[in-house]
């Protein structure tokens, strides 16, 4: 799911290197049509889903008369393809919320292994999806590269002899710039990442610390851990990729270069490893030497929300997710400022504070309901931004 994306046009690479121990049965996308056409000609799957019937219908008109495959739309495509396709392993890959209600049709359809490179669907529906994960048989295996090196570290160790989860992160391209400045962010500039190359949405969320801030989260739900026991560490290299400290002192870290195949890998392959072909070998005498410090939770607003998130009531991770998400659609679409971003969610928290969440469909209406009003918000001109980033947002404006 997601197979146009960075994630999944990885993984696929990874299974051009082994395509004897794979059969890729489904592929669900969004709309980049002719690379999907690409990729349903090499692999051949059975069944593919698009995001809409439109798209649907134009990508089957272009399809050869040779190529047997089924072509369904929208989120109830994305669940035919795996009631279908009945893989033994799914990779989950799909931006934002589209993958939700598919991601639990994998459990729920007993899917051997669950691959999760999306973190929104963790962030947003967690509970969920982590419940009907303990009635059914499906491992889940993290294909984010800092929640990776943290299942890494853990293979053969104990949760309950835990110290502490270290969650590593670049700091982005505006580490060191100054806040004072963030007004002035381009949309340019803040898709340039200093050592990842990645889809627009996680390039931007990296910019703002948001994509930290989610896996913040992620890690409190898939390691079932306290908030004392996980903290956030700036690492310049990326090179180790996340830690976990040990009653003893113990330190476990997985380190590597900067690979998405590295992760995607051991999730296809899990428990196994699986030989891959790099281009430039791990060499610690050529990194020279690894660089670590705080963040600065002042400066990335959103980083701070997010650690903040039970603050707003047991739904803050979904009004956070879903804020920022339609926020950073607008920044792409160029209907805000960069700096607007963490504003935008600020608002929302407070806007949405101490609602209830019962159920997935709760879920789903909820987040659209908050991505509405962040929409209204910025069309209105007069963004409600909540009680402290109103005053920061006057300041600017002057």
């Amino acid at each position: 799911m997601g197979s146009t994306g960075s994630i999944g046009t990885n993984t696929l690479n990874v299974i051009r290197q082994h395509r004897e121990d794979f059969d890729v049965v489904s592929l669900s996308a969004g709309s980049s049509l002719e690379f999907l056409k690409k990729q349903v000609e090499e692999f051949k799957p059975r069944y593919v889903s698009l995001a809409t019937e439109a798209l649907a219908a134009s990508f089957r008109s272009s399809l050869p008369a040779d190529l047997k495959v089924e072509v369904f739309a929208g989120n109830s495509g994305h669940r035919r393809c795996i009631e279908l396709g009945m893989p033994e392993m799914l990779m989950s890959a799909m931006m934002g919320t589209h993958g939700l209600e598919a991601t639990l049709q994998g459990v729920l359809q007993n899917v051997k292994i669950l691959g999760i490179a999306n973190k929104e669907i963790l962030v947003m529906a967690g509970t969920f999806i982590l419940a009907a994960l303990e009635e059914s048989q499906t491992t889940l295996i993290p294909v984010d590269s800092e929640h990776s090196a943290i299942f890494q570290a853990l293979m053969g160790n104990k949760v309950s002899q835990v110290k502490t989860l270290l969650l590593t992160g670049s700091g982005g391209p505006f580490r060191t710039r100054e806040s004072s400045t963030f007004g002035a962010i381009t949309k340019e500039e803040a898709l340039k990442h200093p050592n990842w190359i990645m889809g627009s949405k996680i390039t931007v969320d990296s910019a703002t610390m948001m994509n930290k801030g989610l896996e913040y989260i992620e890690a409190l739900r898939l390691f079932r851990i306290h908030r004392s026991q996980l903290k956030i560490v700036i690492h310049l290299e990326s090179i180790v990729h996340s830690a976990v400290e040990y009653v003893d002192g113990s330190v476990m870290a997985q380190l590597g270069n900067s690979d998405m195949r590295i992760p995607i890998s051991l999730a296809l392959n899990y428990p196994d490893r699986l030989p891959l072909n790099f281009d430039r070998p791990f060499d610690l005498v050529k990194i020279g030497k690894l660089t670590f410090e705080e963040p600065d939770l002042e400066k990335f607003r959103c980083l701070k929300l997010a650690m903040n998130f039970d603050r707003y009531g047991p739904h803050g991770a979904v009004t956070l997710n879903a804020a920022n998400e339609s926020a950073v659609d607008l920044f792409l679409k160029d209907k805000i400022r960069f700096i607007e971003i963490s504003q935008m969610v600020e608002g929302a928290l407070e806007e949405f504070e101490n609602r209830s969440i019962f159920s997935l469909n709760d879920v789903i209406e909820f987040d659209a309901e908050v991505k509405e009003w962040v929409i209204s918000q910025a069309l209105a001109h007069r963004p409600s931004l909540g009680r402290r980033a109103s005053v920061e947002h006057e300041k600017i404006r002057v």
